[in-house]
């Protein structure tokens, strides 16, 4: 049998409309919503690759950094647990911070942890030990997937750690567009600084104390805190080390003669005894910093990162140069 022109135009639009119908399912399948559909993501994170199908719906922060980046991406709803808070929550998120279960004021213990069936983990990288949480490879076997803060894992972190945290961690729960506002926002209270400390001829010369000793002085290097701090228009006098972290002694500290010296406040060091025993040891006496009393205490919540990195880079730069914000 022949088939006529017009049915032959019949059948071809039959067939296009069918084309058609099958596009706009698949398509309101992948916009609406089925996070088993649209849920596959890859992260790149401690020397692996994490793979995530769907959303994490049971999330245990272990640092404030982290639970304060959940919280300013709208994630609230996620959180089943925090721990290690080391300070007041930022203002606008604590009516949301209030509704979660704080499961303890340093790491968690295992059983503390698997008590309340996480199947994510976001915190620093010392939380990742057997002693403490247990490994990420442990926890996988366990079916709970980990991001690890990556300011945390890299030598010679910059303030682009923190940018690949709130972007990765938007990939992960699917609010990308509230991530790059975040990123957004923090770049240009960073911006805002620059403008003012690019007219600066001299840079302040600085060095940060983490803890001290006898004779022996854990200073930062090239850490994201010595970043922070250099978007503060400060040169680190320390900045040639190789890593993040290392030790000096009382005798190189005078000879690179720091104008301004930033004191790490933590569980392990408290700045004000750091501060006394600078200006009471008399071989001291004549550095610049001890000598004018300069000193800038950062607390735990500001030297990791995250969402209060825009500010703390304002607060130091106004340390620094009081002049130049009156």
């Amino acid at each position: 049998m022949s088939i006529t022109k017009k049915q032959y135009l019949f059948l071809a639009m039959l067939v296009l409309v069918s084309f058609l119908l099958i596009g706009c399912i698949n398509k309101q399948v992948t916009n609406d919503g089925s996070k088993e559909q649209q849920g596959r993501v890859m992260i790149n994170n401690h020397k692996r690759v994490i793979e995530f199908v769907t959303v994490p719906q049971r999330v245990v922060t272990l640092n404030q950094h982290a639970t304060e980046i959940m919280l300013a991406l709208g994630l609230s709803d996620k959180i089943v647990g925090a721990a290690h808070m080391d300070g007041e929550i930022q203002a606008e998120y604590k009516e949301q911070y209030n509704k979660i279960q704080v499961l303890s004021d340093r790491y968690p213990s295992k059983d503390t942890l698997l008590a309340v069936k996480p199947d994510f983990i976001y915190g620093y990288n010392d939380a990742f030990e057997d002693k403490w949480i247990g490994t990420v490879d442990v926890l996988e076997k366990q079916n709970i997937k980990s991001y690890i803060t990556q300011g945390g894992l890299k030598e010679h972190a910059t303030v682009q750690e923190v940018y690949n945290d709130i972007n990765n961690i938007g990939k992960i729960f699917h609010v990308e567009a509230k991530a790059q506002d975040l990123i957004k926002n923090i770049k240009n209270e960073i911006q805002l600084v620059k403008e003012k400390t690019d007219i600066i001829d001299k840079r302040v010369k600085f060095m940060v104390i983490d803890a001290a000793a006898g004779n022996q002085v854990l200073i930062a290097g090239r850490s994201l805190e010595s970043d922070l701090i250099r978007l503060a228009g400060g040169d680190n006098v320390f900045g040639n080390l190789e890593k993040s972290w290392g030790k000096t002694d009382w005798q190189e500290i005078i000879r690179r003669n720091p104008e301004v010296i930033v004191i790490n406040e933590h569980a392990a060091s408290s700045a004000q005894e750091t501060i006394q025993m600078l200006v009471k040891n008399p071989a001291l006496s004549e550095v610049e910093a001890i000598k004018k009393r300069r000193f800038v205490i950062f607390s735990f919540n500001d030297m990791n990162g995250g969402i209060r990195s825009g500010k703390t880079v304002q607060w130091l730069a106004k340390a620094f140069y009081p002049q130049l914000f009156q």
